[in-house]
């Protein structure tokens, strides 16, 4: 069974990179300590943007930040805008952000078997094949001595 998982990297100006994994429904972004994920950078509002699960899918809102959030080049104003697997984020003029969307491969559920087509999948026992007849050691040294004399 596969399950997605989102996965938000932040890629900061010095060179560092962070990994959040995304299971909450709201998680917002900014400098303040109060927020979900924290980004101490001048250029970061306090409070600056938002991230909202809707179904599958995660939604980024800009909460009027002085610099701005940009989503694949384009500034985010007014409405949420959609997330895509491989999207790329600017959070105020210099933090760069990916969300990557991964499918998490898990075992199903015990005494249930796997639906053909699922990610994984248990290989059900093969028949044993026939023992193969053993050879016999005289017959073959007549074949090998038989071969050495052409």
């Amino acid at each position: 069974m596969a399950n997605t998982k989102h996965c938000l990297v932040i890629a900061l100006p010095e060179g560092s990179v962070q990994h959040y994994l995304l299971s909450a429904r709201e998680i917002t972004i900014g400098r303040s300590s109060e927020n979900s994920i924290v980004l101490d950078w001048d250029t970061v509002s306090s409070r600056h943007c938002t991230l909202r699960l809707r179904g599958k899918h995660y939604e980024v809102t800009d909460n009027g930040s002085t610099n701005g959030t940009v989503l694949r080049g384009e500034n985010v104003k007014g409405e949420p805008r959609v997330l895509r697997n491989g999207d790329s984020l600017v959070i105020g003029l210099n933090v760069k952000a990916r969300l990557v969307s991964m499918e998490e491969i898990i075992d199903p559920p015990s005494g249930e078997e796997p639906v053909d087509g699922a990610a994984t999948r248990k290989l059900k026992s093969t028949p044993k094949l026939p023992a193969m007849p053993a050879i016999n050691p005289v017959a073959a040294a007549v074949a090998k001595a038989g071969r050495g004399k052409r």
